[in-house]
């Protein structure tokens, strides 16, 4: 059995590119029922530091809350993940979510033990929300392909999730919501 897994593991590791990371799939019920919080807001601060160790750099972004999708949180969250840079050293974590000033996002959140709080599922919890010229608002996952690979539990690769009007995507994890008797923010 050990042989067989260690095998499949390694298959799995020759086939991605250079640089990539694999995460087993989180369906979008999965993230519903497991999120503390589905929050949609714009990034106001980004900072990176040295863990307490000094062996791991993490990136803290400040949410400002714009829409509280479900659970109930502050009007500013601090979220937190590996990789980042500070002065002459970076640690680029793929398949980490990233934080830029002035972005929104759509984040689904798990809490961190001192406040703070992490992107449930990597990168399979946060959406970009884009604007076009009409002020239409579109939520864009954050990974892709080539960097993250995502793997159903079977093994084989999970689908890109598609970009969808932002309002839709709220409304699908909404129902989501009710589907599996999770209390919505009110």
């Amino acid at each position: 059995m050990k042989r067989v897994g260690f095998g499949i593991a390694l298959t799995l590791a020759l086939a991605l590119p250079a640089g990539a990371s694999t995460f087993i799939e989180m369906s979008r019920e999965e993230l519903v029922e497991q999120a503390d919080a589905v929050v949609a807001g714009r990034v106001v601060e980004v900072k990176s530091f040295w863990n307490r160790q000094g062996t791991a750099i993490l990136t803290e972004a400040v949410i400002e809350v714009e829409d509280s999708i479900l659970g109930k949180t502050a009007s500013r969250v601090k979220v937190r993940t590996f990789g980042g840079e500070v002065g002459k050293h970076r640690i680029m974590a793929i398949g980490f979510p990233t934080f830029e000033r002035n972005e929104k996002l759509l984040l689904f959140l798990e809490p961190e033990q001192d406040g703070a709080y992490k992107v449930l599922g990597y990168l399979q919890g946060e959406f970009r929300i884009r604007t076009d010229g009409r002020g239409h608002e579109t939520a864009v996952p954050t990974w892709e392909m080539d960097t993250v690979r995502i793997l159903k539990a079977d093994g084989t690769p999970a689908r890109v999730p598609r970009a969808v009007p932002f309002e839709d995507l709220k409304r699908q994890i909404r129902e989501t919501a009710d589907r599996v008797g999770r209390p919505q923010a009110q």
